[in-house]
């Protein structure tokens, strides 16, 4: 009986010492899988070019000179001689106005435009009484005439930002109609008075407009070019990471199959592009995706 105990325990242990080599060896294999896998990333050269800083703003468009034409007698809207969109000279008839009253019959008279434009709106229907006297706050307007060959840009500066703007700076103008195109305009009046609920000033860029894409009453981004750099080293913004805690950027480059953090320091910054002033090199090629999950000396697989 001993030693049929006895062979039972010399079994167990010799098992039990192969069931611990077996372990081990399955904990080499993994290790070793893990050490041969390689992080795939995308990679990109910089590229030498030219930069421009700038800032950012909503606004809305305007006519460059955009006026309200009232009669030049009280009575009521016989019919509109023009149509919405119709270009007008000045002094050109838009309305007639029936001036007549019982037992007094009058020649219609004739609304006509202060400026040459475009007719922008059409205020009222047909047979409304109209008031022409400008003493009176219910003087009825007929129609809005526009100068539309240049247009205006019209937004808010903050108080900040407002010491970067100058007359003359170049404004790039997007549309939601145009998403593709972009309209260049001057800056031509900053208001010299701040507005103290937003603490923001009014500031206009006059913008040619020869085909009429861009309508009053359309919303605007802005954007106003503040400095510019040229042949300076270019990166996609996407490259780069930023330290919060210090307030510093780096990147991944790759060398010999592995991933190489390096410090960088930055220049100006545009939507998408930013300026590399030091810590690489245009021969580099910088990881500009999978660099979130790197770590320094990591291997990786470039895919494309």
């Amino acid at each position: 009986m001993r030693k049929v105990i006895a062979w039972i325990i010399v079994v167990a242990i010799v098992f039990l010492i192969g069931f611990r080599i077996y372990q081990a060896r399955q904990r080499i294999k993994v290790v070793g899988t893990e050490e041969d896998i390689a992080t795939p990333v995308a990679v990109t050269n910089p590229k030498i070019g030219d930069i421009t800083s700038t800032l950012s703003f909503i606004g809305n468009i305007k006519g460059e000179d955009q006026v309200m034409v009232f009669p030049p007698v009280s009575g009521k809207l016989l019919k509109y001689t023009v149509a919405e969109g119709d270009r007008v000279d000045k002094d050109g008839v838009i309305a007639l106005i029936d001036q007549s009253m019982p037992g007094m019959e009058y020649e219609p008279a004739k609304v006509k435009s202060p400026i040459s434009g475009v007719v922008g709106k059409l205020l009222l229907d047909r047979g409304s009484a109209v008031m022409a006297s400008r003493m009176m706050p219910s003087q009825t307007p007929v129609a809005i005439i526009v100068k539309m060959d240049k247009v205006k840009a019209v937004f808010n500066v903050s108080e900040r930002d407002l010491a970067k703007v100058k007359k003359g700076q170049i404004a790039e103008i997007r549309v939601d109609a145009y998403p593709e195109e972009v309209f260049k305009g001057k800056i031509t009046r900053i208001s010299q008075v701040i507005d103290p609920t937003s603490r923001t000033a009014t500031c206009e860029a006059i913008v040619p407009n020869p085909k009429h894409k861009l309508k009053p009453g359309m919303f605007a981004e802005i954007d106003l070019i503040i400095e510019t750099h040229k042949n300076v080293l270019l990166l996609p913004h996407d490259a780069l990471i930023r330290e919060l805690d210090k307030g510093t950027y780096y990147l991944f480059i790759v060398e010999d199959e592995k991933a190489i953090r390096k410090e960088v320091e930055v220049g100006l910054m545009s939507r998408d592009t930013v300026e590399i002033k030091s810590g690489i090199s245009k021969e580099d090629k910088v990881v500009v995706k999978g660099q979130h999950y790197l770590e320094d000396g990591e291997k990786v697989e470039i895919i494309s």
